[in-house]
């Protein structure tokens, strides 16, 4: 086993360990780093046998920026794959205020027992990612970086910048489209009750629409999966073109 090979294994390990980093969790709970690093190991062994070999650096600060290189290009591509979690994470969070069944939000990934809803939803895309073969296409896409990016020669381009922040902006907008729907449901029950309350002054309509909202939230998300199943669909297809953005032309 050559040096150049033990050096190019490392750089494949190294940048596939940044996209395991930012692989979703289930459940709320992150797979624990062991296991992470023996995703890391497998990947790195299945791919550095058909990458081109890398340079044996001179020095070994030469060596340090080519490692920090493979990190930080592994990093920005998990994070690209990690935006349409985000975006099912961000709807489930204002589906649940817009139905009524509002906890304690928090910024990570959301715990079952206070965000029900926002954790059932991120269980839903994670299962659609391994079903739909997004997982396929995120390997394959890690498999061709090193077609653009040799190994060791890791880094990002200027325009990176800019495109992780459509990406962000593009969270956001999907979030709405997914939670689009219970929005417009919250606002015709409230709608509905202000002029109920209206016409029957005696009426408590207060406490009505909360059961009310809960009772057609619920029953619009069984019907809703259908929807988020296909913006996921695409969003997943999307996935390997989104990740190859941010790799620094040839």
């Amino acid at each position: 086993m050559s040096i150049a090979y033990l050096l190019t294994w490392m750089m494949v390990f190294l940048r596939g360990l940044g996209l395991l980093l930012q692989l979703p969790v289930l459940a709320g709970r992150p797979l624990p780093v062991t296991v992470r690093l023996g995703l890391g190991v497998c990947l790195a062994t299945l791919v550095a046998g058909v990458v081109a070999p890398t340079a044996v650096p001179a020095t070994l600060p030469v060596l340090g920026f080519m490692a920090a290189g493979e990190v930080i290009l592994g990093l920005a591509l998990g994070f690209v794959t990690r935006l349409a979690f985000a975006a099912v994470e961000m709807a489930g969070r204002m589906m649940s205020s817009e139905i009524g069944l509002t906890a304690t939000p928090g910024l990570g990934a959301p715990d079952p027992a206070h965000e029900p809803l926002a954790a059932l939803l991120s269980a839903f895309a994670v299962v659609l990612f391994f079903l739909l073969g997004g997982l396929h296409a995120v390997l394959g896409a890690f498999a061709h970086s090193f077609q653009v990016v040799a190994a060791g020669r890791g880094g990002l381009e200027p325009a990176a910048a800019e495109a992780l922040i459509r990406g962000t902006g593009h969270v956001i907008a999907l979030g709405l489209r997914i939670a689009a729907p219970f929005i417009a449901m919250n606002f015709l029950v409230t709608l509905a009750f202000s002029a109920l309350g209206r016409a029957v002054p005696k009426m408590n309509v207060y406490m009505l629409s909360f059961s009310m909202r809960a009772l057609a939230g619920l029953g619009l998300l069984s019907a809703a999966g259908g929807l988020i199943a296909r913006y996921l669909c695409v969003e997943f297809a999307d996935m390997p073109g989104y990740m190859l953005q941010v790799l620094p032309a040839r």
